[in-house]
């Protein structure tokens, strides 16, 4: 900003802004609570308990069918609504600063299908695109310009993440870490209108969900010490390492699916009986994974490596066949599930390594292929509830991930900029 150019917060025109990512902040919290409620609701029916089930092939009639008839749905819908053959990712909603409002409503309802079906995927997406696409439909509504639209994209994406993650400014920052244009003044334009949204979404949502993922699991206490922080180099090159695997089988997965003959619901059936064979084997493997993840960390003690790199392995097949085929949904915690698994296995395998630190560090390292390391950080401490020093080994394996992969040429799968470099 110049010295000539007036300060946005004397210009009538910026607290316009400033209301519409109140209203904005306001859908994305009423929206989060009904849809998380009936997610919630309809999935219980469904399942009951059985997508944390550790116990080979104890799936059922259950897990044979209800993903083959969600495939089936999913496909359906989008022939029935003429999606395209791949819908956009929220990250690169946010980065292009751009939800189409048209399509949003057609994503959630393929969204819902998807996480009540059993895919391998979480809520996080449908409430980002639902909240990011109010925000333009209120845009093009006031005859905005393109500025004014990139801030309602972020704002709904910082109502939807601050009210899912009991912190109003965590969408800011990934607004922040995904924004592209380094000319734009950041701070007016997503920090503060995000941080309205998400003040707004986190004042409904918390009334009646509480804070459903802070300090999700329960770990045991530990005294830190130095050589914590050492570790935390070597589990960001396993993160990084996994976060790889996930980028290349996504890859494959999306290369793949794009050869299957015939109409999406072809596609998608053949996804939803991928996944239904997979349930009946290993159940664990359904849903997002934040379910199952705390089972491993309550049973770290009992439960046999190789079990566990067995789900991951088969987590990591689900994972892939639900975004490439077309189910929709968040990739963060299913990746979450991955790392945080194989961080049970580094502590049976180094006892003195806390547990807390080394599925927390090695969730974010995973997870750190999507490119924004520091919002990355933030959900990790959220989730395991690390505190400061702690938390300084969480962000060492992130940075050690992130460097890996950028160093590599890998920003993230999910990422606009990846697609353009591959």
């Amino acid at each position: 900003m110049t010295a000539r150019e007036r300060p946005p917060l004397r210009s009538p025109a910026y607290w316009i802004i400033l209301a519409r990512s109140a209203a904005i902040g306001l859908f994305a919290g009423v929206f989060a609570v009904v849809f998380l409620g009936a997610e919630h609701a309809v999935r219980a029916g469904l399942w009951g308990n059985l997508g944390v089930s550790f116990e080979w092939f104890s799936g059922g009639i259950r897990a044979l069918t209800i993903p083959v008839v969600a495939g089936l749905i999913v496909g359906l819908a989008y022939s029935l609504f003429h999606l395209p053959v791949r819908l956009k990712s929220f990250l690169e909603e946010i980065e292009e600063g751009h939800a189409d409002p048209r399509i949003t409503p057609r994503a959630i309802i393929v969204s819902f299908v998807s996480l009540v079906g059993g895919a391998s995927l979480g809520p996080e997406a449908p409430l980002v695109v639902a909240a990011s696409g109010f925000g333009n439909w209120l845009t093009r509504r006031a005859g905005a310009s393109v500025a004014d639209t990139r801030t309602a994209t972020f704002s709904g994406a910082a109502g939807a993440l601050g009210g899912l993650m009991s912190s109003p400014f965590i969408g800011t920052l990934f607004a922040f870490e995904l924004e592209r244009q380094n000319r734009m003044h950041l701070l007016f334009r997503h920090i503060i209108p995000g941080g309205v949204s998400g003040i707004v979404a986190f004042v409904i949502v918390y009334p009646f969900i509480g804070s459903p993922f802070l300090n999700l699991y329960s770990f045991p206490d530990f005294e830190f010490t130095s050589w914590y922080l050492l570790a935390g180099v070597g589990v960001g090159v396993l993160g990084a390492a996994l976060g790889l695997v996930i980028a290349a089988l996504g890859k494959a997965g999306a290369s793949l699916s794009l050869r299957i003959p015939g109409p999406p619901i072809v596609r998608a059936g053949l996804g939803g009986m991928t996944l239904a064979v997979i349930a009946f084997v290993m159940p664990a493997t359904l849903f997002s994974g934040i379910d199952a993840l705390g089972v491993v960390v309550e049973n770290t003690a009992t439960l046999a490596s190789w079990l566990l790199l067995a789900v991951v392995g088969l987590k990591l097949i689900t994972l892939t066949v639900s975004m490439a085929t077309g189910f929709y949904g968040g990739p963060f915690f299913p990746m979450f599930f991955i790392g945080g698994t194989v961080g049970a296995v580094v502590h049976q395998l180094f006892p003195s390594f806390p547990l807390a630190l080394a599925v927390g560090a090695t969730m974010a390292a995973t997870a750190a292929i999507a490119g924004i390391p520091f919002s990355i950080v933030i959900l990790a401490v959220f989730v395991t509830g690390i505190g400061p020093p702690a938390a300084a080994v969480i962000t060492i394996a992130v940075i050690v991930s992130v460097s890996i992969t950028y160093g590599l040429g890998i920003v993230g799968p999910w990422s606009t900029q990846a697609k353009a470099e591959t």
